[in-house]
């Protein structure tokens, strides 16, 4: 990881090879790197050329819409992201700005390729002669249900990008940066109030549950950040977040709201600062 690091950051040409050819989480971690290291000037060109060979195939008909505009709103909320994180050095307004150009990205995708939902069930169609259509068309019944889904994907996706491209930029030029960065997030108290009401919204209503997730998922990383400073704090090793992820996957939904509440609680009343006063 190091060596594809270093090799990114020695010269434009080599990061933009390194994005031209897709490589799933490497691709646009290179992006974010280059746009944390180097601001956006380097990082809107590495990003021109990294769209480049989407376009190119989509214009000839190698790639659907549907396709080409994932691609190129992964690209575009992965820079976003690392641009206001390296202005603001706030991975919250990092994340939100995030989520948002990745959100806005999937819905001009579903205006231009037609609908999401329709453009999945065709291509389910296709592949398999109707029977994943059926399936598919019974998981998401409305489109934006489908748009709120990739959505959510999408952001999940771009926010380990950054991750990864944060954690190359501190392995080179800054050693522990990252963990002090992720030990340190707490929405602003606004921003986790409205996220708080608008998810607990979406939750109740079927075709906005995946929306309610993009929602609330930056609180959800605070949540995360959180309990990362308090193993930390209490010395208890990597046992406890290796349970954390583990929860996360089979009990997502129950553990999700204990942890964006908890980061609501914390930018209210500041957990960090309070132990520490008492300590």
């Amino acid at each position: 990881m190091r060596a594809i690091a270093e090799f990114s950051m020695r010269s434009r040409v080599r990061a933009v090879l390194l994005t031209m050819v897709g490589i799933p989480l490497i691709s646009p971690a290179v992006l974010a790197l280059v746009g944390l290291r180097r601001g956006s000037s380097d990082g809107l060109f590495v990003l021109a050329w990294a769209v480049l060979p989407v376009v190119a195939a989509a214009g000839a008909g190698y790639m659907s819409p549907l396709m080409s505009g994932l691609a190129i709103t992964h690209f575009v909320g992965v820079l976003a992201g690392a641009l206001v994180l390296r202005a603001t050095r706030a991975w919250s307004w990092a994340l939100i700005a995030l989520a948002v150009a990745t959100s806005l990205g999937i819905l001009l995708t579903s205006q231009i390729s037609g609908g999401i939902l329709s453009s999945l069930l065709e291509a389910a169609s296709e592949a398999t002669a109707g029977a994943d259509s059926e399936q598919l068309s019974r998981v998401f019944n409305s489109e934006a249900q489908a748009t709120g889904y990739l959505s959510w994907v999408s952001v999940i996706s771009a926010t380990l990008a950054l991750v990864l491209g944060r954690w190359w930029q501190a392995m080179l030029y800054n050693p522990g940066g990252l963990q002090q960065e992720i030990h340190n997030l707490r929405m602003p108290l606004p921003i986790a109030a409205v996220g708080m009401l608008l998810w607990i919204f979406c939750l109740v209503s079927e075709h906005y549950v995946f929306w309610g997730a993009v929602v609330a998922f930056p609180m959800l990383v605070a949540g995360i950040g959180l309990i990362h400073w308090m193993v930390a704090q209490k010395g208890w090793g990597r046992g406890p977040l290796i349970a954390l992820y583990v929860m996360l996957v089979i009990a997502a939904l129950p553990l999700a709201g204990f942890l964006c509440g908890l980061a609501l609680i914390d930018s209210w009343i500041d957990i960090r600062a309070r132990t520490g006063n008492k300590a």
